[in-house]
C-alpha cells in the first residue's frame, strides 16, 4: 500500500484558497481593482526607491481602502 504524501492535503488547501482569492479579485468593480493596483504600488515603492529606481504612485480622487464603501 502506498503511503499518502502529508503535503498533498496542504497543497490542495492552498490551491483552493488561491482559486477563491482569484475569483474574489475578478468580481471586484473596476475602481476597486484600480485601488488594489495603487495599494500594490504603495507597497513596492519603498523597495524600489531603496534600489534607486524612480517611483510614481498613482493618486486617486477617492483613496478609500478596498472593500469599504
Amino acid at each position: 500500500m502506498e503511503r499518502m504524501d502529508p503535503l498533498r492535503p496542504e497543497i490542495a488547501r492552498l490551491i483552493a484558497a488561491k482559486e477563491r482569492r482569484r475569483l474574489k479579485l475578478a468580481a471586484l468593480s473596476f475602481p476597486e481593482k484600480v485601488r488594489v493596483v495603487v495599494q500594490l504600488q504603495q507597497m513596492a515603492a519603498p523597495v524600489l526607491r531603496a534600489r534607486g529606481r524612480p517611483v510614481r504612485v498613482w493618486v486617486l480622487d477617492n483613496p478609500k481602502p478596498v472593500g469599504q464603501k
